[in-house]
């Protein structure tokens, strides 16, 4: 049964990926100093040149990493999230949930961690839903986000056009309205 016959389409916002990704090059050309440089570099919180080395090693993997990821969400003409009476298209990160059903959503909290907000989406068999992602790193991913805040799907806003506080008030009305349409 329709909830409504309205889709909302929310963007990626390519002025937060562009930003996220000279910041990811900016770690990158550090980490890259911090390579060379490891036995001149004398910090406070970085004494030892194997620690210095082995911490430029990690930035330079972790923001390189980063960077492919963005370029890649860059390129790509899909919308950020698709919210229709169906359920939910998130194509929003690199782990993004793909189509969710709404007669698979059963709550959406959010939760901070690091001070990043993300809306979590919970889902009826998140052990079925995960097991059927393709890719060895979103089933991972997905795993983590279950054990560590309660659902698979996580979306954050920092890659789309709107706010946190406006997708998690989106995603709310929407099931809200689903459950209602669909309640004997």
């Amino acid at each position: 049964m329709d909830t409504s016959s309205e889709t909302i389409i929310i963007k990626l916002s390519r002025k937060k990926m562009i930003l996220a990704l000279l910041g990811s090059f900016l770690f990158v050309i550090l980490g890259i100093w911090m390579v060379i440089d490891h036995k001149e570099i004398n910090s406070i919180f970085l004494k030892f040149p194997l620690a210095v080395l082995i911490a430029g090693i990690l930035s330079i993997l972790f923001f390189g990493f980063l960077a492919i990821l963005i370029i890649k969400k860059l390129s790509s003409q899909t919308d950020g999230l698709i919210i229709s009476s169906e359920g939910i298209t998130d194509n929003s990160s690199a782990i993004s949930a793909g189509f969710i059903p709404w007669t698979e959503i059963t709550a959406i909290t959010e939760t901070s961690y690091a001070g990043q907000a993300s809306v979590i989406i919970v889902i009826k068999n998140p052990e079925e839903f995960i097991a059927a992602q393709k890719s060895s790193f979103k089933r991972k991913a997905m795993t983590a986000n279950h054990k560590s805040f309660g659902g698979a799907v996580s979306i954050s806003a920092n890659s789309l056009q709107t706010t946190h506080k406006n997708l998690k008030k989106i995603l709310v009305e929407k099931l809200t309205e689903y459950n209602r349409m669909n309640t004997i």
